[in-house]
């Protein structure tokens, strides 16, 4: 039997999800595994499901700390991991049930230091898997693993990986982040100059969920992702991988613009509208002296840094539907906040 993985599962308030994540788990063809659930203060009946499958599989471990976010609780996980190998499962997610044999026999094949594969998005807890009976790997550059014409977050995101456990252990996922602290994570790794492999499969799968925290009314938790560019930024300031450094100061604007208008009509559009400021200026300089970032870019970024409005005009224009959404989102926000 090959090395041991440690299947790190972050928990809160997941009692509809928990359940089919860890039968995904418990189901995998590659036996020699802990599964991880480190439960961050759950309110509803999440742990009695865990400690269920705790019961009837020593295999499953339950752990438990006071609610403190999805960073500490992935931080604790790594802590205590006693495995080889590293992965991340969120637990409204799950996986193909071939999963972590694939990425045990890629990984210990390459020797890498990360093996990522592809994800596929469902609104389903029940989705039909085919067995996999062939699939190619390659290595993996920098530029590939933020490519969005070929996948959507394999730079960004901690699932869908297996990582060496001295590589997890590099890097730590930020306290106080609860939107961005996975792409802080692999990007802090990333400029490590750490070896990756992708496998051409869709092994993990995310569902998709209406209250989910992408989809849920914004609120200062979500402008967390523009505080970990900012940080990554900070961090990448000496780094010799410019696509790096390029990548996250073009995405630290992208995200304030975003946050901006997503905020509009909420009770902390005025402080969303405070840090991007404080921020943006902080980071204007170094974007705009960027060599690698096109000067279309620096220019249509730069003005719409300064006027929210031609931010706003410039989508809109490109995709008629914002004019409603913008309409929509503060008639929606005002009688949220009512």
């Amino acid at each position: 039997m090959s090395g041991l993985v440690s299947i790190i599962v972050p928990v809160y308030n997941l009692e509809k999800y928990i359940e089919n994540c860890l039968k995904s788990i418990v189901a995998q063809t590659y036996e020699n595994f802990e599964i991880i659930c480190v439960d961050d203060g759950s309110t509803d009946k999440s742990a009695e499901i865990i400690k269920s499958y705790a019961a009837s599989d020593s295999r499953v471990k339950y752990f438990y700390h006071d609610n403190a976010g999805v960073s500490v609780a992935r931080n604790h996980g790594l802590e205590i991991a006693s495995g080889d190998y590293i992965m991340f499962v969120d637990g409204d997610d799950y996986l193909h049930y071939q999963a972590v044999e694939l990425f045990v026999k890629e990984i210990e094949e390459s020797n890498c230091d990360m093996v990522c594969a592809h994800e596929f998005y469902t609104p389903n807890t029940d989705e039909k898997m085919r067995p996999i009976t062939e699939c190619k790997a390659h290595d993996a550059t920098v530029e590939e693993l933020f490519d969005n014409s070929t996948n959507r977050c394999m730079g960004k995101s901690v699932w869908g990986k297996i990582f060496k456990a001295e590589t997890a252990r590099q890097s730590s996922f930020p306290i106080g982040i609860s939107n961005g602290e996975d792409a802080y994570y692999i990007i802090t790794l990333l400029d490590k100059g750490i070896t990756v492999r992708c496998i051409d499969a869709e092994l993990y799968y995310y569902l998709n969920r209406p209250n989910s925290t992408v989809t849920s009314r914004f609120t200062m938790k979500r402008f967390t992702m523009t505080y970990s560019f900012d940080m990554l930024c900070e961090r990448l300031k000496n780094s010799s991988n410019s696509f790096l450094k390029k990548y996250c100061l073009q995405y630290l604007f992208q995200s304030i613009f975003y946050n901006r208008t997503q905020a509009i009509g909420t009770k902390c559009e005025k402080e969303v509208l405070s840090e991007s400021k404080r921020i943006g200026k902080k980071w204007i300089k170094d974007f705009q002296r960027n060599r690698d970032i096109s000067l279309i870019i620096k220019i249509s970024f730069t003005v719409f840094f300064y006027s929210r409005p031609v931010y706003e005009l410039a989508r809109a224009i490109q995709d008629p539907t914002m004019f409603d959404f913008y309409k929509s989102r503060k008639k929606e926000n005002i009688r949220n906040e009512a």
